[in-house]
């Protein structure tokens, strides 16, 4: 019995070793450079793909960024979106977050946005802010590999006109196996089979 409380133990310390990989690439923005307290729309940003019209940059104005300096906004000129898409394992699981928060002064109507997962809607956003501070909230959401590639996009969603809800500090996460989890495991296996056939 000693042996077998033994054996599961390594299992869970195998198990424990698990770690995780970052697969999001310029989650905060701070790859696209803005200069201090002033905003710009940029077409192509680092690691994501950009809608028509453009991705707006601010780097700490009309609202202070949540992590570094930069944050973005969705709506610029007119409703636009972002996405980036990852190597997935088919059923794996994904854990997203991010943060979001309403423009200041403005109510839920202009501030949507929608994300998306290999293009089925998994989160709506929309708040008021009637204050003249950025409240960001954070977001956790697990997500599922649709097979070996997975897409995540970022929509606005509210009226296009200009002022939109905010985007910052995405990162998509996945379980990976240290080194020595695999051989803890084995192990681990071994041990249980080898305890049987002798109480047999």
């Amino acid at each position: 019995m000693k042996k077998l409380i033994a054996a599961l133990l390594i299992l869970a310390a195998g198990a424990a070793n698990a770690g995780t990989i970052e697969l999001i690439k310029n989650g905060s923005f701070e790859n696209n450079g803005v200069a201090a307290n002033s905003w710009n729309i940029k077409y192509a940003l680092d690691s994501w793909l950009v809608g028509a019209n453009g991705a707006e940059v601010r780097n700490n104005v009309a609202g202070a960024a949540q992590n570094g300096s930069n944050y973005l906004e969705l709506d610029t000129t007119g409703n636009s979106w972002i996405s980036q898409s990852f190597d997935t394992s088919n059923g794996a699981e994904y854990k997203l977050s991010f943060y979001y928060a309403a423009r200041e002064q403005t109510g839920a109507a202009t501030n949507g946005i929608d994300v998306y997962w290999n293009g089925q809607l998994v989160k709506q956003l929309a708040q008021n802010n009637y204050s003249n501070l950025t409240n960001w909230t954070k977001y956790d959401l697990s997500l599922f590999g649709a097979g070996n590639l997975s897409k995540l996009e970022f929509k606005a969603a509210g009226t296009s006109d200009s002022f939109g809800g905010s985007l910052d500090n995405v990162s998509l996460t996945t379980k990976v196996s240290e080194p020595g989890t695999l051989a803890s495991i084995l192990l681990g296996l071994g041990l249980l089979g080898f305890m049987r056939r002798r109480q047999q």
